[in-house]
């Protein structure tokens, strides 16, 4: 058979391959919006992405659910959990953990009003390290109550906005006072800090470390690798894999990703060892 019949200008093989390979082409460059949206962000110099999304700035879909966050106009970045607002100091999307520290003031300039609140997590999507202690915060304690107790008042906090009346208690999970707190200031509520046993921080400085969580979502690693976008598709409740040319369930290596991103010169290669597999 004569090999040159594939290789003429007019051969309905070689234009079947010219055909396909400007389909293939224009519809590369058509880049999915999807993927586009999904393009990650910054905020107070962390990259924000999958599977966290920062509102008003990214589509939901670009994130998983309940993993929304904002960027405030101090250019912090705030996850809010139970009513509460935190400050994420640092994310570590290798290890599905971020930290971190109470959005609100707690010191001698701050009021010690009830801000800060007990944490309440959803299980199934934020989970407290287990490297973690308890802070009790004593809000409303009776200062006549409190000046009889000598020891109990070496835990007072002192902050502004309280009358004379009233005082505010802190210490940790283990303190041997708790109980005698309880019945001085009535209930209390937990901040999870990272704070070693016996060490000697001050209350505003075990608010400000703050606390590890990890959490869980649907594993990015393989469509991140195939160079897609992670999002979720929240009608049908499933992962999505945005890729240049359209969604996938899980990775962009698919038979047309592939072929469009071929170079254009290993296009005649392809048409040499199609020629050659039709003798």
């Amino acid at each position: 058979m004569n090999h040159s019949f594939f290789f003429t200008p007019f051969s309905p093989i070689v234009n079947l391959f010219i055909a396909t390979f400007f389909l293939l082409a224009k519809k590369a460059s058509c880049t999915d919006p999807q993927f586009l949206a999904c393009e990650p962000k910054s905020c107070g110099g962390q990259n924000i992405s999958f599977p966290f999304h920062i509102q008003s700035e990214q589509e939901e879909y670009c994130g998983y659910p309940g993993f929304a966050i904002s960027c405030n106009e101090k250019n912090k970045t705030v996850l809010s959990l139970s009513n509460n607002k935190y400050i994420i100091q640092e994310i570590d999307y290798q290890n599905h953990s971020l930290r971190l520290s109470n959005a609100v003031g707690f010191g001698k300039n701050t009021s010690c009003s009830p801000q800060i609140q007990n944490i309440s997590l959803n299980g199934d999507r934020f989970r407290l390290s287990t490297n973690r202690t308890g802070l009790f915060l004593f809000y409303n304690c009776n200062s006549t109550l409190l000046g009889n107790d000598s020891k109990l008042l070496n835990h007072k906090v002192d902050c502004s906005g309280e009358n004379a009346n009233v005082s505010t208690v802190a210490m940790l999970d283990d303190d041997p006072l708790l109980g005698s707190a309880s019945e001085k200031c009535g209930a209390g509520v937990v901040a999870p800090v990272d704070v070693y046993r016996g060490e000697n921080v001050s209350i505003g400085k075990m608010l400000e470390r703050g606390f590890v969580l990890n959490w869980v979502a649907s594993n990015c690693s393989v469509c991140d690798e195939s160079g897609g976008r992670c999002g979720f598709n929240i009608t049908t409740y499933q992962f999505k894999c945005f890729c240049p040319d359209r969604p996938h369930a899980r990775s962009c290596k698919s038979g047309e990703y592939f072929f469009s991103s071929f170079p254009v010169l290993k296009f005649y290669r392809l048409l040499e060892i199609a020629g050659k597999f039709m003798v």
